[in-house]
């Protein structure tokens, strides 16, 4: 059995561990010594310290019998000056280990979707442009002017792979990739849902705008006006407000985020983005929120019904087991899930 050394460290890496707290993870079945020598494939694992890796770091035996081809170029993350070195690196493996198997699933199953790279590195002259270039993205992709009530899923009908992490990150909001430079990825750590279909629109601004002539902060304010004109299109906003306004209150703006699932404070920003509120107004009703500690924090929970999730990976893996193209096996490994979890997934209705 040829063992990969590059898998061994890329699994370690995905579970947070460092080697020595690998080694006390498989009850020092595994010296640290003995990892960092597997890991500089100066030693070939027995099978013994390779299962007590396996089930330390939560991964099938398979994970380590291939390299990996995926190659993931600069990535783009959120707060990345807050986040670890380390964690960012778990992340990135926690990526990579998640579009294998999704890309092998769509291999297998012969459903793979192209993404339409001419929308790809679009000029931004101007911060402004955004503006006209979420307008006409939307129109497109045939979005119109209505609420988009699932992101995850809109950005993977169009080839736009998304992972969902299911634990909390502290200073993790989001990143962004191209695989192989052709399949671009998000990934969206776990927060409100407002927080995560804004910046799910956030880091596709990153992955389709051309911002290599601004500065790091430029482009984040660049992508947050794109991330709002995506979600809230100016007409819609008008539409709800009536134009310019002298005074707003804060449930008309808690009603639009029953719609469009984007949060006050952000419609705020917009209002100001637009002329549609002065710079005055704007200070005062962010004051007021601030004073009642609502500034940084989810106002209005549970108020918008969509929904961010994506079964895609799900329902190839089902159309792969129906029409033979893969065995249960198979498609629970690709899953990620024991082949009994996978079952009584599958026997669920």
């Amino acid at each position: 059995m040829k063992i990969s050394s590059q898998r061994i460290k890329m699994a370690r890496v995905k579970a947070g561990l460092s080697m020595a707290d690998l080694a006390k993870k498989t009850g020092y079945i595994v010296s640290k010594q003995a990892i960092g020598k597997y890991e500089l494939g100066e030693r070939n694992p027995p099978i013994e310290s390779l299962q007590a890796i396996a089930k330390a770091v939560d991964v099938k035996l398979d994970y380590f019998l291939r390299e990996s081809e995926l190659d993931l170029s600069s990535i783009n993350y959120r707060k990345q000056d807050l986040l670890p070195k380390k964690k960012q690196d778990e992340i990135k493996e926690k990526t990579r280990d998640y579009l294998e198997r999704y890309l092998d699933a769509e291999e297998l199953v012969g459903e793979m979707i192209e993404f339409d790279e001419s929308i790809k590195k679009m000029s931004v002259e101007q911060p402004e442009v955004v503006e006209d270039i979420a307008k006409d993205l939307r129109k497109k992709w045939q979005l119109g002017v209505n609420p988009i009530y699932n992101i995850v899923e809109t950005l993977e009908e169009r080839g736009i792979k998304v992972l969902r992490l299911t634990e909390e990150i502290k200073h993790f909001s989001g990143m962004s990739t191209w695989v192989n430079d052709k399949t671009p990825v998000i990934v969206l750590g776990l927060n409100p849902i407002d927080r995560i279909r804004f910046t799910a629109m956030h880091e596709l601004g990153h992955l389709l705008l051309d911002l290599e002539d601004y500065s790091e902060k430029a482009r984040e304010k660049i992508c947050d006006r794109f991330a709002a004109a995506m979600l809230l299109p100016k007409e819609s906003l008008i539409d709800e407000l009536g134009g310019h306004r002298k005074n707003i209150h804060l449930k008309e703006l808690l009603l639009i985020k029953a719609q469009y699932g984007i949060s006050p404070q952000a419609i705020l920003y917009r209002c100001r983005e637009l002329g549609l509120i002065t710079e005055a107004l704007f200070s005062n009703e962010a004051k007021r929120i601030r004073s009642r500690g609502l500034w940084k924090e989810e106002i209005g929970a549970n108020i918008f019904k969509g929904k961010e999730e994506s079964n895609r990976l799900f329902q190839l893996l089902c159309r792969g087991i129906s029409e033979s193209f893969i065995t249960t096996s198979k498609a629970a490994s690709l899953y990620n899930k024991t082949v009994r979890a996978f079952r009584k997934e599958l026997q669920e209705i």
